[in-house]
């Protein structure tokens, strides 16, 4: 039996691997694992792998990175360097899936080729901005395989050397999660009219530009006829900057303040909204397609939203504009149906899994073209 392990450290990146996980329990036989660790398993960022062990808990070998301890993201990273290759060689790991950009996922892929393990890159190919596009590209120089959203990450591989036919194009995996259908009181204070607000920091700015921002949007939300939900910045560099502003809004019945969610829980909070506003990768990637409203702000997506042509998205460099855009905002319809979605990507899946994919040749090839 292949033993597979997926690497998570965020809410985020969870919400990508989940789907791949599922089809892999009901369509192989291979025997998952799931290591969790960064923000995963911090109670300051909402304790988030006691969902996880609740949806796999009885079907996955899960393995706690409960030594993590929150440092600067060069420490964290070492540190999960060495407790990653711990459990690749404790378990005899196989095969190694991480996603995205992250200094986790770049954790986990060391890891894994140092120990001759090859690895599967998750939504390869991408763009955004800030130091992502540096570690996703570098994470895609370590990996043998690649799972990408279209044909312009596909062209954005190639360009970089990779073999063709290890590239997969197979969609947006978060849009194949399935939102709980219980409904969920986040606050009495929450009106039917409610707007998103996820705000990073973008480690490439100094804080009293990040400072700047949020408090720019903050105040801007405060004079808006919403209300909203706050969901707390992940643990990059400079994130203490937001929640200082943060803290001064604790008490204004506007605003309703969460560490973390269920994915499925946010799924359904966002598919509800008027507007996400911020810099989240789901702006770009998931809120559109659901029929949320965005209000896009700063660098941090910046090549990510330079395709989008679509009267509900809005990009914002100048905050001076934002409580005009929130006056005037275009609701668009509600639109994706989760459960089409969701068979047309495993139906993408669907024979990609062969005995050839999971020994790929260690000694990789630059291709030139």
């Amino acid at each position: 039996m292949i033993n597979v392990s997926f690497l998570s450290g965020t809410r985020a990146d969870y919400g990508k691997i989940k789907p791949y996980i599922e089809y892999l329990l009901e369509k192989t036989d291979v025997r998952i694992h799931l290591f969790l660790t960064g923000m995963q398993v911090q109670s300051k960022y909402g304790s988030t792998h006691k969902e996880i062990e609740q949806q796999f808990g009885s079907s996955c070998h899960i393995v706690y990175d409960m030594d993590m301890k929150e440092a600067d993201t060069a420490t964290e990273t070492a540190h999960i360097v060495k407790s990653y290759s711990d459990h690749l060689q404790s378990d005899e790991i196989d095969f190694v899936f991480i996603h995205g950009d992250r200094s986790e996922a770049m954790a986990g892929a060391l890891s894994a080729v140092l120990n001759n393990i090859p690895v599967c890159q998750i939504e390869a190919g991408d763009l955004s901005g800030s130091i992502d596009d540096s570690l996703r590209h570098a994470i895609s120089k370590l990996s043998h395989r690649f799972f990408v959203a279209d044909e312009r990450a596909k062209l954005l591989l190639m360009q970089m050397g990779e073999d063709e036919n290890s590239i997969f194009i197979v969609g947006n995996s978060s849009l194949a999660n399935i939102p709980t259908k219980k409904k969920t009181n986040m606050s009495p204070s929450l009106s039917e009219a409610y707007g998103i607000l996820i705000y990073h920091p973008t480690t490439t700015l100094k804080p009293d530009v990040i400072h700047n921002e949020i408090n720019a949007i903050m105040k801007a939300l405060e004079k808006d006829s919403r209300s909203y939900v706050v969901i707390m910045p992940n643990n990059d560099l400079n994130h203490e900057v937001i929640m200082d502003v943060y803290n001064a809004y604790q008490d204004n019945p506007k605003f309703v303040f969460f560490k973390s969610m269920p994915f499925s829980v946010f799924q359904r909070l966002l598919s509800g909204a008027d507007v996400l506003i911020g810099n989240s990768s789901c702006g770009v990637k998931e809120a559109p397609y659901l029929g949320t409203s965005v209000i896009d702000i700063g660098v941090r997506q910046q090549n990510r939203y330079e395709h989008l042509n679509l009267p509900s998205f809005k990009h914002l460099d100048d905050l001076a504009d934002l409580s005009k855009e929130l006056s005037e905002l275009l609701l668009s319809p509600k639109q994706i149906s989760h459960t089409k979605y969701r068979k047309q990507f495993f139906d993408a899946l669907d024979g990609i899994f062969t005995d050839d994919f999971w020994k790929p040749a260690l000694q990789k090839k630059f291709i030139f073209r």
